[in-house]
C-alpha cells in the first residue's frame, strides 16, 4: 500500500532533482528520504530514479508515478478543504 508521506517525498525528490535538496525542502534528513524512496521502489517493483554521478533522473516509471502522485495529493487536499467547509456550514 502506498504511503502519502512516501509520495510527498517522491514529489520533492522529483521536483528538486535531488535527495539532499528534497530533505532540506521537507525539513528532514537525507536518509529518511532515501528510505521512503526505496520503499516506493520496492512497492512498484522498479527504480523510480536513475542515480547518476552527482545527479538523478526520473525513470519512465518515475515519470508515470509523478503524474499520478500529484493528482492524488491534489485530490486529497481538495477533499480536506471540502470537509472543512462542511463543518463550517
Amino acid at each position: 500500500m502506498l504511503d502519502l508521506k512516501d509520495l510527498r517525498c517522491f514529489i520533492a525528490v522529483y521536483e528538486t532533482r535531488g535527495f539532499g535538496r528534497a530533505a532540506k525542502t521537507l525539513n528532514t534528513v537525507q536518509s529518511n528520504i532515501s528510505v521512503r524512496i526505496r520503499r516506493l521502489e520496492d512497492e512498484v517493483g522498479a527504480p523510480l530514479f536513475d542515480r547518476l554521478h552527482r545527479s538523478i533522473r526520473p525513470t519512465a516509471k518515475g515519470e508515470v508515478l509523478y503524474r499520478y502522485a500529484v493528482k492524488v495529493l491534489q485530490d486529497i487536499s481538495e477533499m480536506e478543504a471540502a470537509i472543512i467547509e462542511q463543518r463550517v456550514a
